[in-house]
C-alpha cells in the first residue's frame, strides 16, 4: 500500500481530521491514565482545543503534516509548532492502526525535521507520555536525547510529571 505525506496550509476536510484527532486523543488519554496521570481531559475536550490553535501548526511558524493512503483516506498526522525563535516543538504524532508497520511514524518525524531546517530552527523539542515506548523508540533511533522538562513546554504544567522530554539539535 502506498501513502502520501503532505504539509498543508489549510484543512480541506475538517470532519476527517476531527475523526482522526478524536481517535488520537482517545489513545493519548488511555496512555496518560496508564502512566498514572489523572483523567483531567476527555478526548472530546482535547480535540476541541485543537481548532482554536490551528494557526500555530500552519506556516509560517508551524506545520501540519497529513498522511493519506492510496484511496485518499486520512490515516495519520503530526504537528510542528514554534517553541522559541530558534526552536520548534513536535506534537500530535499519530498513525492509525491499519497504516502501522510502513514506517510512517518515522517518516512524519523526518518530515518535521526537514521543515524545521527549512524554517532555520536549530533545535527540536518533544515530550512523550511515560511508557509510550513506540514513540520513544522512534525519537531515540533518529538521535533525540533525553533532557529535563523544557520551559517552552506547551501542555498544562499539571501534567508535566507524566512525560519524558527529548531534544534534537539540527545539524
Amino acid at each position: 500500500m502506498s501513502f502520501s505525506i503532505n504539509s498543508v496550509t489549510a484543512v480541506s476536510d475538517k470532519p476527517a481530521l476531527d475523526a482522526l484527532l478524536l481517535e488520537y486523543y482517545g489513545v493519548i488519554v488511555k496512555k496518560f491514565v496508564a502512566a498514572g496521570g489523572p483523567p483531567l481531559y476527555s478526548p472530546e475536550d482535547l480535540k476541541a482545543s485543537f481548532w482554536p490553535n490551528l494557526h500555530k501548526f500552519l506556516p509560517p511558524t508551524g506545520r501540519l503534516m497529513l498522511v493519506n493512503d492510496a484511496r485518499g483516506k486520512l490515516v495519520g498526522c503530526a504537528t510542528l509548532q514554534q517553541a522559541r525563535p530558534d526552536a520548534g516543538e513536535l506534537k500530535r504524532l499519530y498513525v492509525r492502526p491499519e497504516a502501522n508497520g510502513h514506517g510512517l511514524g518515522r517518516a512524519l518525524v523526518e518530515a518535521r525535521i526537514d521543515a524545521a531546517r527549512e524554517m532555520g530552527w536549530k533545535t527540536l523539542l518533544v515530550n512523550a507520555i511515560r511508557g509510550n515506548q513506540d514513540m520513544l523508540r522512534i525519537y531515540e533511533k533518529i538521535g533525540f536525547r533525553f533532557i529535563d522538562h523544557f520551559p517552552e513546554y506547551s501542555d498544562p504544567i499539571e501534567v508535566a510529571d507524566y512525560f519524558i522530554y527529548m531534544q534534537y539539535d539540527l545539524p
